[in-house]
């Protein structure tokens, strides 16, 4: 399957303190037109790509979000997916509407369980932990009516405020008949940045958590945990299991253009290879390690924080 990547404005209805976007804090929207989306989704189409996931910063709340899904399904895609932060969801009606649409699955971000440490990361939203699980079960609703056609996926960034609880959450969640999750270590830059005391958190700190974690993969035969951000030297795992559980076994698997690669402004491809140099970086033990050009890095600002070698 090949598959695209894409963003469609820049504009957010939340402000959550780990978004690394500064456009988001500070209110400055951008609208893709939806005759400049429709021409690159063609394009890319007519250059086999045939799975598509509309994401960064809220897709659902695009002014025309349900016809670019339409125009998305007219052109064959196989896969339409959305990843959202829940705004448009709860609204059983536009839900529905996106899946007749040709919406083939979701993601979901939610990152505690705990109702206080939900709100603190989305910059106190009220209520966003009762909303989100109207969301999922919405969603699970139409799921399980053999509408959607995919699995719901929810999306957990791991930071310090929520590291501990990330078990808690996958089981909750688990039992409301979630099974796949995908858990991000905190990428620090641009805005989070700012946030940096309340989100920091060491690889060393999550070790224990994150096998723990993992651990409920093998407990429960169909439930499905992937990570990203963690490289295998920081993961402290066996090879096979590192391979196993990392975003990046499934992002090979894919002819993939991710969401760093395209420019915003003018539509263009951006050289995934450049954009990682700038924001991340080797250590020095990497010249050693047989997994360098695969590895997903460390990003620069982590290693200053924490005063990597």
């Amino acid at each position: 399957m090949k598959h695209i990547e894409i963003n469609i404005w820049k504009a957010c209805n939340h402000k959550c303190i780990f978004c690394m976007s500064w456009l988001t804090r500070n209110k400055v929207l951008w609208f893709e037109n939806i005759e400049n989306l429709k021409k690159e989704i063609k394009n890319l189409y007519e250059k086999w790509y045939n799975s598509i996931w509309f994401l960064w910063w809220e897709p659902t709340i695009h002014p025309n979000f349900l016809e670019l899904v339409l125009y998305t399904k007219t052109l064959w895609y196989k896969n339409i997916e959305v990843i959202s932060n829940w705004s448009k969801f709860d609204d059983k009606n536009f839900l529905l509407q996106s899946i007749r649409n040709g919406l083939t699955r979701i993601s979901i971000s939610l990152h505690s369980i705990n109702p206080e440490q939900e709100e603190l990361l989305t910059w106190w939203v009220k209520r966003v932990l009762n909303i989100k699980i109207k969301n999922i079960k919405n969603i699970l609703f139409f799921y399980n009516k053999w509408l959607l056609k995919k699995e719901l996926s929810i999306n957990i960034v791991i930071s310090k405020i929520n590291y501990k609880n990330i078990k808690k959450t996958i089981l909750f969640l688990y039992n409301l008949w979630v099974k796949s999750f995908r858990i991000n270590f905190i990428q620090l830059e641009w805005y989070s940045t700012f946030n940096y005391f309340k989100l920091a958190l060491r690889y060393e700190d999550f070790k224990s958590y994150l096998v723990d974690i993992l651990s409920l993969t093998k407990i429960y035969d169909n439930i499905r945990i992937n990570f990203e951000a963690i490289p295998w030297c920081y993961s402290w795992l066996n090879y096979i299991d590192y391979l196993k559980y990392s975003e990046q076994k499934i992002d090979k698997q894919k002819d993939k253009i991710s969401r760093d690669d395209i420019n915003l402004k003018s539509r263009d491809i951006i050289n995934q290879l450049k954009r990682r140099k700038e924001l991340k970086v080797y250590l020095e033990k990497c010249d050693n390690c047989f997994l360098k050009n695969d590895c997903e890095w460390i990003r620069k600002r982590y290693v200053d924080y924490f005063s990597l070698k």
